[in-house]
């Protein structure tokens, strides 16, 4: 019996979305009970880079670049890391 073409779409694109998805489970995308905190957080915990975030804030506001000078990639600026080492004092 000849099926028709939407029939026919229809059992390539779940076949196609069954293969995008093998051996993946809802929860796989989701971690479950893990929080992820920003590199600054644990920079500022640790007591060896602390110290060195200090210097390096004190330096750049020297030169008066701290608004320039970024933590990482899309991390804080260096003027918000010194007010955040500020507050944890």
């Amino acid at each position: 019996m000849p099926q028709s073409e939407e029939v026919k779409k229809e059992q390539a694109r779940l076949r196609m979305k069954k293969m995008r998805n093998k051996g993946k489970t809802e929860t796989d995308n989701v971690t479950l009970g893990v929080t992820q905190y920003p590199a600054i957080i644990h920079a500022i915990t640790d007591p060896i880079k602390r110290r060195k975030l200090e210097a390096i804030t004190e330096s750049l506001k020297e030169f008066n670049q701290e608004k320039n000078v970024r933590y990482g990639v899309y991390g804080p600026t260096f003027d918000v890391v010194g007010d955040l080492l500020e507050a944890t004092k």
